[in-house]
Protein backbone atom coordinates (compact mmCIF):
# COMPACT_ATOMS: atom_id res chain seq x y z
CA UNK A 1 0.00 0.00 0.00
CA UNK A 2 1.50 3.00 -1.04
CA UNK A 3 0.37 6.81 0.76
CA UNK A 4 1.03 9.70 -1.39
CA UNK A 5 2.72 12.96 0.30
CA UNK A 6 0.28 15.31 2.63
CA UNK A 7 -0.29 18.23 0.55
CA UNK A 8 -0.41 21.40 2.64
CA UNK A 9 -2.24 23.16 0.30
CA UNK A 10 -4.92 20.94 0.54
CA UNK A 11 -8.51 21.79 2.33
CA UNK A 12 -10.66 18.60 2.81
CA UNK A 13 -14.57 18.68 4.28
CA UNK A 14 -14.53 17.44 8.15
CA UNK A 15 -17.95 16.96 8.46
CA UNK A 16 -19.53 14.81 5.96
CA UNK A 17 -20.70 11.27 6.51
CA UNK A 18 -18.41 8.82 4.47
CA UNK A 19 -20.46 7.90 1.00
CA UNK A 20 -18.86 4.67 0.11
CA UNK A 21 -20.02 1.35 1.41
CA UNK A 22 -18.74 0.39 4.62
CA UNK A 23 -16.40 -2.58 4.42
CA UNK A 24 -16.26 -5.41 7.15
CA UNK A 25 -17.51 -4.82 10.82
CA UNK A 26 -20.03 -2.37 11.57
CA UNK A 27 -19.65 1.33 12.04
CA UNK A 28 -18.66 4.23 9.19
CA UNK A 29 -15.31 4.40 7.31
CA UNK A 30 -13.32 7.84 8.37
CA UNK A 31 -13.60 9.18 4.59
CA UNK A 32 -11.15 11.41 2.51
CA UNK A 33 -7.81 13.16 4.32
CA UNK A 34 -8.25 16.28 6.18
CA UNK A 35 -4.99 17.05 7.46
CA UNK A 36 -4.03 19.74 5.34
CA UNK A 37 -3.88 23.55 5.76
CA UNK A 38 -7.24 25.68 5.74
CA UNK A 39 -7.18 28.05 2.32
CA UNK A 40 -9.57 30.38 3.02
CA UNK A 41 -9.87 31.54 -0.82
CA UNK A 42 -9.56 28.29 -2.25
CA UNK A 43 -12.19 25.61 -3.28
CA UNK A 44 -12.16 22.78 -1.49
CA UNK A 45 -9.88 20.15 -3.01
CA UNK A 46 -10.25 16.08 -3.56
CA UNK A 47 -7.70 13.27 -3.35
CA UNK A 48 -6.23 12.63 -6.35
CA UNK A 49 -7.16 9.16 -6.23
CA UNK A 50 -10.89 9.78 -6.44
CA UNK A 51 -12.89 11.79 -8.58
CA UNK A 52 -10.76 15.01 -9.71
CA UNK A 53 -12.40 18.44 -9.06
CA UNK A 54 -13.84 20.17 -6.34
CA UNK A 55 -17.30 19.14 -3.80
CA UNK A 56 -19.09 20.95 -2.15
CA UNK A 57 -19.53 20.44 1.76
CA UNK A 58 -22.77 19.20 3.22
CA UNK A 59 -24.65 21.78 5.19
CA UNK A 60 -24.55 21.09 9.13
CA UNK A 61 -27.77 19.93 10.51
CA UNK A 62 -29.71 22.45 12.05
CA UNK A 63 -29.15 20.89 15.57
CA UNK A 64 -25.89 21.25 15.28
CA UNK A 65 -25.35 24.53 13.15
CA UNK A 66 -27.67 26.54 15.52
CA UNK A 67 -25.48 25.89 19.17
CA UNK A 68 -22.43 26.04 17.21
CA UNK A 69 -22.60 29.78 15.73
CA UNK A 70 -23.75 30.68 19.12
CA UNK A 71 -20.41 28.95 20.48
CA UNK A 72 -18.54 30.84 18.13
CA UNK A 73 -20.04 34.51 18.82
CA UNK A 74 -19.62 33.45 22.56
CA UNK A 75 -15.76 33.07 21.91
CA UNK A 76 -15.47 36.41 19.80
CA UNK A 77 -15.42 38.52 22.88
CA UNK A 78 -12.04 38.68 24.18
CA UNK A 79 -10.51 40.10 27.31
CA UNK A 80 -7.27 42.09 27.81
CA UNK A 81 -5.15 39.15 27.71
CA UNK A 82 -7.30 38.03 24.73
CA UNK A 83 -9.20 35.14 26.27
CA UNK A 84 -12.65 34.00 25.32
CA UNK A 85 -15.05 33.94 28.35
CA UNK A 86 -14.96 30.13 28.58
CA UNK A 87 -11.25 30.55 28.92
CA UNK A 88 -11.09 33.73 31.74
CA UNK A 89 -14.43 33.40 33.55
CA UNK A 90 -14.90 29.34 33.75
CA UNK A 91 -11.12 28.35 32.88
CA UNK A 92 -12.02 25.28 31.16
CA UNK A 93 -11.85 23.96 27.56
CA UNK A 94 -15.30 22.78 27.69
CA UNK A 95 -18.79 24.42 27.35
CA UNK A 96 -21.17 24.10 30.11
CA UNK A 97 -23.95 21.57 28.89
CA UNK A 98 -27.41 21.43 29.69
CA UNK A 99 -28.83 18.73 31.62
CA UNK A 100 -31.97 16.92 29.85
CA UNK A 101 -34.12 17.73 32.78
CA UNK A 102 -33.89 21.46 32.72
CA UNK A 103 -34.26 21.25 28.85
CA UNK A 104 -37.71 19.82 29.24
CA UNK A 105 -38.88 22.21 31.12
CA UNK A 106 -39.34 24.86 28.24
CA UNK A 107 -43.14 24.67 27.27
CA UNK A 108 -41.64 24.88 23.71
CA UNK A 109 -39.30 22.01 23.76
CA UNK A 110 -38.42 20.13 20.37
CA UNK A 111 -36.47 17.41 19.41
CA UNK A 112 -33.87 19.06 18.03
CA UNK A 113 -33.59 20.86 21.34
CA UNK A 114 -32.96 17.34 23.40
CA UNK A 115 -30.03 16.93 20.78
CA UNK A 116 -27.81 19.00 22.85
CA UNK A 117 -24.51 18.58 21.31
CA UNK A 118 -21.19 19.12 23.85
CA UNK A 119 -18.51 21.47 22.26
CA UNK A 120 -14.82 21.49 22.97
CA UNK A 121 -13.24 24.52 22.75
CA UNK A 122 -8.91 24.53 21.05
CA UNK A 123 -7.66 27.82 20.65
CA UNK A 124 -4.29 27.43 22.04
CA UNK A 125 -2.60 30.68 20.46
CA UNK A 126 -4.51 32.58 23.41
CA UNK A 127 -2.83 30.50 25.95
CA UNK A 128 0.89 30.84 25.39
CA UNK A 129 2.89 34.00 24.24
CA UNK A 130 3.24 32.82 20.25
CA UNK A 131 3.15 29.84 18.46
CA UNK A 132 5.59 29.54 15.74
CA UNK A 133 4.84 28.80 11.92
CA UNK A 134 5.88 25.23 11.14
CA UNK A 135 7.52 26.98 7.83
CA UNK A 136 9.56 29.80 8.62
CA UNK A 137 9.33 29.62 12.20
CA UNK A 138 7.67 32.98 12.43
CA UNK A 139 4.95 34.02 14.84
CA UNK A 140 0.97 32.87 13.86
CA UNK A 141 -1.75 35.34 14.29
CA UNK A 142 -5.62 34.17 14.93
CA UNK A 143 -7.50 34.14 11.17
CA UNK A 144 -10.49 33.16 11.86
CA UNK A 145 -12.79 30.01 13.06
CA UNK A 146 -12.77 27.20 11.25
CA UNK A 147 -15.77 26.63 9.75
CA UNK A 148 -17.24 23.41 10.12
CA UNK A 149 -16.60 21.76 14.03
CA UNK A 150 -14.66 18.52 14.07
CA UNK A 151 -16.29 15.14 15.42
CA UNK A 152 -14.76 13.35 17.98
CA UNK A 153 -15.98 9.93 18.97
CA UNK A 154 -16.43 8.58 22.97
CA UNK A 155 -16.87 5.76 24.84
CA UNK A 156 -20.78 6.42 24.76
CA UNK A 157 -21.56 9.55 22.87
CA UNK A 158 -20.04 12.16 20.64
CA UNK A 159 -18.80 15.61 21.05
CA UNK A 160 -17.50 18.08 18.91
CA UNK A 161 -14.21 20.68 19.00
CA UNK A 162 -14.24 23.86 17.48
CA UNK A 163 -10.79 25.27 16.57
CA UNK A 164 -9.19 28.29 14.88
CA UNK A 165 -6.95 29.29 11.68
CA UNK A 166 -3.43 30.72 12.08
CA UNK A 167 -2.19 32.54 9.95
CA UNK A 168 1.01 32.84 8.72
CA UNK A 169 1.75 36.91 7.31
CA UNK A 170 5.43 35.86 5.68
CA UNK A 171 4.48 32.35 4.09
CA UNK A 172 3.33 32.67 0.49
CA UNK A 173 0.59 30.10 -0.77
CA UNK A 174 1.63 28.39 -3.40
CA UNK A 175 -1.43 28.07 -5.40
CA UNK A 176 -3.24 31.45 -4.77
CA UNK A 177 0.54 33.80 -4.74
CA UNK A 178 -0.94 35.44 -1.92
CA UNK A 179 -0.54 35.77 1.99
CA UNK A 180 -3.28 33.51 2.45
CA UNK A 181 -1.02 30.52 4.36
CA UNK A 182 -3.35 29.34 7.55
CA UNK A 183 -2.92 25.99 9.81
CA UNK A 184 -5.41 24.93 11.60
CA UNK A 185 -5.28 24.67 15.49
CA UNK A 186 -5.05 21.31 15.67
CA UNK A 187 -2.64 20.64 12.91
CA UNK A 188 0.08 17.98 14.21
CA UNK A 189 2.50 20.66 13.49
CA UNK A 190 0.77 22.82 15.87
CA UNK A 191 0.41 20.83 18.72
CA UNK A 192 4.21 19.29 18.76
CA UNK A 193 5.15 23.38 19.55
CA UNK A 194 2.94 23.87 22.17
CA UNK A 195 4.16 23.79 25.66
CA UNK A 196 3.89 20.23 26.89
CA UNK A 197 1.20 21.35 29.96
CA UNK A 198 -0.96 22.96 27.19
CA UNK A 199 -0.55 19.91 24.58
CA UNK A 200 -1.73 17.27 27.43
CA UNK A 201 -5.11 19.35 27.38
CA UNK A 202 -5.78 18.16 23.52
CA UNK A 203 -8.48 15.49 24.25
CA UNK A 204 -8.13 13.65 21.19
CA UNK A 205 -6.30 11.74 18.50
CA UNK A 206 -6.98 13.07 15.42
CA UNK A 207 -7.61 11.05 12.35
CA UNK A 208 -8.45 12.21 8.49
CA UNK A 209 -12.23 14.09 9.39
CA UNK A 210 -13.32 12.05 12.71
CA UNK A 211 -11.35 12.08 16.02
CA UNK A 212 -11.04 10.02 18.72
CA UNK A 213 -11.11 10.92 22.42
CA UNK A 214 -7.80 9.79 24.71
CA UNK A 215 -10.01 7.39 26.91
CA UNK A 216 -11.42 5.73 24.38
CA UNK A 217 -8.09 5.27 22.66
CA UNK A 218 -6.40 4.41 26.11
CA UNK A 219 -9.49 1.90 26.37
CA UNK A 220 -8.83 0.27 22.87
CA UNK A 221 -5.23 -0.35 23.62
CA UNK A 222 -5.80 -2.23 26.85
CA UNK A 223 -8.49 -4.33 24.87
CA UNK A 224 -6.24 -4.86 21.57
CA UNK A 225 -3.51 -6.11 23.96
CA UNK A 226 -5.07 -8.34 25.84
CA UNK A 227 -6.10 -10.18 22.84
CA UNK A 228 -9.44 -8.42 21.70
CA UNK A 229 -9.75 -7.65 17.47
CA UNK A 230 -10.80 -4.56 16.22
CA UNK A 231 -13.84 -6.24 15.14
CA UNK A 232 -14.89 -6.82 18.83
CA UNK A 233 -13.93 -3.98 19.91
CA UNK A 234 -16.06 -2.01 17.62
CA UNK A 235 -18.87 -4.66 18.13
CA UNK A 236 -18.57 -3.69 22.13
CA UNK A 237 -18.33 0.22 20.82
CA UNK A 238 -21.59 0.18 19.63
CA UNK A 239 -22.95 -1.73 22.04
CA UNK A 240 -22.10 1.10 23.83
CA UNK A 241 -23.16 3.80 22.19
CA UNK A 242 -26.61 1.39 21.21
CA UNK A 243 -26.98 1.57 25.13
CA UNK A 244 -26.66 5.39 25.62
CA UNK A 245 -28.94 5.74 22.96
CA UNK A 246 -31.52 3.63 24.45
CA UNK A 247 -31.38 5.76 27.22
CA UNK A 248 -32.03 8.78 25.55
CA UNK A 249 -34.84 7.03 22.97
CA UNK A 250 -37.69 8.62 24.93
CA UNK A 251 -36.05 12.18 24.56
CA UNK A 252 -35.25 12.21 20.62
CA UNK A 253 -33.47 10.23 17.89
CA UNK A 254 -30.33 8.72 16.83
CA UNK A 255 -27.81 10.70 15.11
CA UNK A 256 -24.84 9.29 16.18
CA UNK A 257 -21.50 7.80 14.68
CA UNK A 258 -19.87 4.69 15.87
CA UNK A 259 -16.23 4.18 13.60
CA UNK A 260 -15.88 1.05 11.73
CA UNK A 261 -13.62 -1.86 12.41
CA UNK A 262 -10.59 -0.57 10.02
CA UNK A 263 -10.97 2.83 11.23
CA UNK A 264 -10.20 1.61 15.01
CA UNK A 265 -7.39 -0.60 13.49
CA UNK A 266 -5.59 2.14 11.68
CA UNK A 267 -6.22 4.77 15.07
CA UNK A 268 -4.16 2.00 16.57
CA UNK A 269 -1.47 1.03 14.15
CA UNK A 270 -1.06 5.38 13.67
CA UNK A 271 -0.04 5.43 16.85
CA UNK A 272 2.08 2.52 17.29
CA UNK A 273 4.15 4.28 13.82
CA UNK A 274 4.28 7.30 15.89
CA UNK A 275 6.34 5.66 18.93
CA UNK A 276 8.14 3.48 16.81
CA UNK A 277 11.16 5.05 17.88
CA UNK A 278 10.53 4.53 21.29
CA UNK A 279 9.53 1.10 21.14
CA UNK A 280 12.81 0.32 19.70
CA UNK A 281 14.51 2.57 21.84
CA UNK A 282 12.86 0.40 25.18
CA UNK A 283 13.85 -3.66 23.14
CA UNK A 284 17.62 -2.02 22.45
CA UNK A 285 17.94 -1.32 26.34
CA UNK A 286 16.88 -5.06 27.93
CA UNK A 287 19.37 -7.67 28.42
CA UNK A 288 19.74 -10.75 26.92
CA UNK A 289 21.86 -13.31 28.58
CA UNK A 290 19.65 -16.18 28.26
CA UNK A 291 17.81 -16.48 24.97
CA UNK A 292 15.01 -18.15 22.73
CA UNK A 293 14.81 -17.88 19.16
CA UNK A 294 11.94 -18.98 17.06
CA UNK A 295 9.82 -18.40 13.95
CA UNK A 296 5.96 -17.96 14.27
CA UNK A 297 4.23 -18.25 11.07
CA UNK A 298 0.70 -16.88 11.95
CA UNK A 299 0.98 -13.04 12.02
CA UNK A 300 2.50 -13.36 8.26
CA UNK A 301 -1.10 -14.95 7.11
CA UNK A 302 -2.69 -11.14 7.94
CA UNK A 303 -0.08 -9.35 5.75
CA UNK A 304 -1.08 -8.35 2.46
CA UNK A 305 0.39 -10.64 -0.56
CA UNK A 306 1.72 -8.89 -3.83
CA UNK A 307 0.14 -10.66 -6.98
CA UNK A 308 -1.24 -13.42 -4.68
CA UNK A 309 2.55 -14.30 -2.99
CA UNK A 310 3.45 -13.62 0.45
CA UNK A 311 6.02 -11.28 1.13
CA UNK A 312 6.97 -12.33 4.48
CA UNK A 313 6.49 -16.08 5.39
CA UNK A 314 7.45 -15.84 9.18
CA UNK A 315 8.16 -13.48 12.08
CA UNK A 316 11.63 -14.18 13.73
CA UNK A 317 11.38 -13.69 17.60
CA UNK A 318 14.51 -13.20 20.12
CA UNK A 319 13.33 -13.65 24.11
CA UNK A 320 15.51 -12.68 26.68
CA UNK A 321 15.63 -14.43 30.23
CA UNK A 322 12.49 -12.42 31.30
CA UNK A 323 10.26 -13.19 28.68
CA UNK A 324 10.59 -9.79 27.23
CA UNK A 325 11.46 -9.99 23.48
CA UNK A 326 14.37 -8.71 22.32
CA UNK A 327 14.58 -8.35 18.72
CA UNK A 328 12.15 -8.80 16.31
CA UNK A 329 11.94 -8.98 12.50
CA UNK A 330 10.00 -10.36 9.19
CA UNK A 331 12.00 -12.80 7.06
CA UNK A 332 11.37 -13.62 3.35
CA UNK A 333 13.21 -17.48 4.11
CA UNK A 334 14.55 -18.84 7.43
CA UNK A 335 18.02 -18.59 5.66
CA UNK A 336 20.33 -17.45 8.40
CA UNK A 337 21.15 -13.93 6.24
CA UNK A 338 17.50 -13.00 6.63
CA UNK A 339 17.72 -12.22 10.01
CA UNK A 340 21.87 -12.02 10.49
CA UNK A 341 21.65 -7.86 10.56
CA UNK A 342 18.72 -8.38 12.98
CA UNK A 343 21.39 -10.41 15.73
CA UNK A 344 24.29 -8.05 14.96
CA UNK A 345 22.29 -5.30 15.96
CA UNK A 346 21.20 -6.74 19.52
CA UNK A 347 24.45 -7.34 20.07
CA UNK A 348 25.61 -3.86 19.02
CA UNK A 349 23.23 -2.68 21.64
CA UNK A 350 24.26 -5.36 24.35
CA UNK A 351 27.70 -3.65 24.15
CA UNK A 352 26.44 0.21 23.52
CA UNK A 353 24.28 -0.49 27.43
CA UNK A 354 26.66 -2.27 29.40
CA UNK A 355 24.93 -5.82 29.22
CA UNK A 356 26.40 -9.09 29.35
CA UNK A 357 26.74 -11.27 25.78
CA UNK A 358 24.58 -14.35 25.57
CA UNK A 359 25.58 -17.69 27.65
CA UNK A 360 23.08 -19.52 26.33
CA UNK A 361 20.42 -19.72 23.21
CA UNK A 362 17.39 -22.17 22.82
CA UNK A 363 16.71 -23.22 19.32
CA UNK A 364 14.53 -25.85 17.67
CA UNK A 365 17.02 -25.75 14.65
CA UNK A 366 20.45 -27.62 15.50
CA UNK A 367 21.73 -26.27 12.61
CA UNK A 368 21.82 -22.32 13.73
CA UNK A 369 24.41 -23.64 16.28
CA UNK A 370 27.39 -22.31 13.97
CA UNK A 371 25.37 -19.23 12.87
CA UNK A 372 24.72 -18.24 16.49
CA UNK A 373 28.28 -18.85 17.66
CA UNK A 374 29.39 -16.64 14.95
CA UNK A 375 27.29 -13.75 15.83
CA UNK A 376 27.85 -14.11 19.42
CA UNK A 377 31.23 -15.60 20.81
CA UNK A 378 30.69 -15.61 24.05
CA UNK A 379 28.14 -19.15 23.81
CA UNK A 380 31.48 -20.08 23.21
CA UNK A 381 33.34 -19.21 25.88
CA UNK A 382 34.36 -21.77 29.17
CA UNK A 383 32.63 -24.48 26.56
CA UNK A 384 34.49 -27.86 26.64
CA UNK A 385 32.68 -29.80 24.10
CA UNK A 386 31.90 -33.18 25.12
CA UNK A 387 31.37 -36.62 23.00
CA UNK A 388 28.16 -38.31 22.90
CA UNK A 389 28.54 -41.56 25.10
CA UNK A 390 31.86 -40.67 26.01
CA UNK A 391 31.81 -42.14 29.22
CA UNK A 392 30.84 -46.10 28.01
CA UNK A 393 32.62 -48.49 27.08
CA UNK A 394 33.44 -49.07 23.56
CA UNK A 395 30.66 -51.97 22.17
CA UNK A 396 31.99 -55.56 21.00
CA UNK A 397 30.43 -58.53 19.53
CA UNK A 398 31.79 -61.54 21.13
CA UNK A 399 34.10 -63.51 18.63
CA UNK A 400 32.71 -66.91 20.36
CA UNK A 401 29.34 -66.16 19.89
CA UNK A 402 27.14 -67.63 17.23
CA UNK A 403 24.58 -65.86 15.16
CA UNK A 404 22.19 -66.66 12.08
CA UNK A 405 21.03 -64.53 9.19
CA UNK A 406 17.03 -64.42 8.69
CA UNK A 407 15.29 -64.44 5.62
CA UNK A 408 12.15 -63.64 6.26
CA UNK A 409 10.22 -64.38 8.87
CA UNK A 410 9.43 -68.35 8.25
CA UNK A 411 13.24 -68.89 8.91
CA UNK A 412 12.44 -67.34 12.56
CA UNK A 413 9.34 -69.44 13.15
CA UNK A 414 11.65 -72.53 12.10
CA UNK A 415 14.07 -71.52 14.13
CA UNK A 416 12.30 -71.01 17.39
CA UNK A 417 10.39 -74.14 16.84
CA UNK A 418 14.06 -76.17 16.63
CA UNK A 419 15.15 -74.50 19.79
Amino acid sequence: MVIPDEDPQCTTDDFDDDEDPVGEGIGEEDGEQDDGDEVEDEPVCVDSGRNSGSRKRRPLPAWLLQPFKAKIEESKRRDANRLPPLYAELQTFWFPQKATFFILQKPDVSPPDLYNPQFFLWDPEALCSHIPCPNCQRPLHRHTHISHPRRCVDADSTFWMLGYCYRCRWCINSKSGRNTLTFRSWDPRILQVLPPHLAAEFPVQMSYRTAMSNTLFSWMRSCFQNGMGSKQFCDALRVQHLLSHDKLQLHHGRHGFTPSSPWLRDMYCKFIEQHQHVFNQHMAMLTAEICAIDHSHKITKHIARVDGEQVFTALLMVTNEKGQIRAINFVATKSHSQFELALVCMWESLVRYGHLQPKIFFTAMPVDRQFLENVFASLCEEVVPVEKYAHLEPFDILSAMMYHKMMGTSSLVLTRSGM
